[in-house]
């Protein structure tokens, strides 16, 4: 381990994240990492909490995408009146999926555990919609923090993975919190921040591998306002297409998050920082967070990726 300080961050995007879990699988698989001695400091917002905080809590990347490949049919099941719906209209009064399957499946993977026993720094972002706030779950890494050490792991990961629409808010010590995709589904810019604020580490000597979970390189096109503006009106059940919007705001969050971060590592000769490497993959058709059936898409995608930028991931890493 070299005396860079090395933050694993990993994005939202509900089952895509088994994109995320199987590209670190290969990297466990082809390099024997000990993430624990690897990583520094994890951050992960809604699928990507699920996955940080199970290294961070010393599950290895095979069983957290086993999680994904075994158990998300039954997470990912709608409720009754969504399997009835049609045209979106059930999700103008309830939830698309109930939150008991994930609760489950977290317990089991964390059990009581809570964040003061999580042996290395893990931030969790949230939404405190009650207050209208941010609400950043944090392990007991600095003596500062009174309010969050007993909460179980399970639950500030459940808040986190509570997305609008598709799961109701979770309730943790009388806060009612939601994705925190809302406002850091790429966490690696927080996570640099926190870093360097609590913890006293360089910029200089940051080393962050940020994780996507896809990207839609087009969302609406370019006929849409024409179309929706001569045919129907802009709701999110008719045009706005509760999917699509979802997933352009946390697109559109995630490439400001990294865009921020290239700005405070920024070089003199543009070139990309060597703070930071990013890997995602893009697709110009849309991309699904709630369907398991797309599996073997998301397999293929990061097969693609580390056959690619093994190297790259490798080098970055020091490994």
């Amino acid at each position: 381990m070299s005396d860079k300080f090395y933050i694993l961050s990993i994005d939202g995007g509900g089952f895509r994240g088994a994109y995320s879990a199987y590209l670190l699988k290969r990297m466990e698989d082809a390099w024997n990492i000990d993430w624990l001695a690897q990583f520094n400091l994890f951050a992960g917002t809604s699928t990507g909490a699920i996955i940080a905080a199970g290294l961070a809590h010393g599950q290895s990347a095979s069983s957290l995408y086993n999680l994904y490949a075994e158990h998300g049919q039954s997470i990912f099941r709608k409720r009754w009146f969504a399997r009835l719906d049609i045209g979106g209209f059930s999700s103008l009064i309830a939830s698309r999926y109930s939150s008991k399957k994930l609760r489950s499946y977290l317990h089991d993977v964390f059990g009581d555990t809570q964040l003061k026993d999580i042996p290395v720094p893990l931030i969790i972002p949230s939404v405190d919609i009650g207050g209208g706030r941010v609400h950043v779950f944090k392990s007991a890494y600095d003596p500062e923090f009174h309010r969050d050490p007993k909460v179980p792991v399970a639950d500030a990961v459940m808040a986190s993975c509570s997305a609008p629409t598709y799961f109701d808010p979770y309730v943790v010590d009388h806060y009612p919190l939601t994705d925190g995709g809302l406002w850091a589904n790429n966490p690696a810019f927080v996570a640099a921040i926190e870093a360097k604020r609590r913890l006293g580490v360089d910029l200089c000597d940051l080393r962050i591998l940020s994780i996507g979970t896809g990207k839609n390189e087009t969302c609406y096109g370019s006929t849409a306002g024409w179309f929706c503006n001569t045919f129907c009106g802009w709701g999110i059940a008719t045009r706005w297409r509760r999917q699509q919007f979802i997933n352009l705001i946390l697109n559109l969050q995630a490439e400001s998050s990294h865009n921020m971060l290239n700005l405070l590592f920024q070089t003199k000769d543009k070139r990309e920082p060597e703070q930071l490497l990013r890997i995602n993959f893009a697709s110009d058709k849309p991309l699904s967070m709630d369907d398991p059936r797309k599996l073997s898409d998301w397999i293929r995608e990061a097969d693609q990726d580390f056959t690619h930028k093994g190297h790259k991931i490798k080098e970055f890493l020091a490994l």
